[in-house]
């Protein structure tokens, strides 16, 4: 089983914290778009391929927030020597119902799924993700360790 992400981070497998921020993201009429934007300033020494992974993986973290988690408050960007972690921090605290692979609602063979894709993409994109609640909610992170460091 692969470490969890707060093994990850806490155990300095990603190596030293480098750089963080946290943007805000409540309210905004465009969440996913801000983070992009701020994950293409903060994020400008990764090759291109990293940097649209951590996009999209951001783009779906928060676009469960906003549909499951009563919105995205915030996006915390973590840079490590080996990796980055993203964070998406909502004021939901539904942990238990997080699906593991795609659902599709009905039996046929070629219906496509209609919920769980985004954390499909997170995990499939991501070394690792995790949630953990906090006082107020939860954040569900994900870490992409950069190319040849695991």
């Amino acid at each position: 089983m692969p470490p969890t992400t707060a093994e990850l981070v806490h155990d300095q497998s990603l190596g030293n914290l480098l750089d963080h921020c946290d943007v805000e993201l409540a309210g905004l009429p465009a969440p996913q778009r801000t983070a992009r934007v701020a994950l293409t300033s903060f994020l400008d020494d990764v090759d291109e391929g990293q940097l649209d992974d951590a996009k999209l993986v951001a783009s779906e973290l928060i676009a469960n927030a906003v549909k499951h988690g009563r919105g995205a408050v915030l996006i915390r960007i973590e840079v490590y020597e080996l990796g980055t972690a993203l964070g998406v921090v909502d004021l939901g605290h539904d942990t238990g119902v997080l699906p593991s692979h795609p659902r599709n609602s009905s039996v046929e063979p070629d219906t496509a799924a209609t919920c769980g894709r985004g954390l499909f993409i997170v995990q499939n994109l991501a070394n690792t993700w995790s949630v953990e609640e906090t006082a107020n909610g939860k954040i569900v992170i994900a870490v992409l360790t950069r190319e040849g460091s695991r």
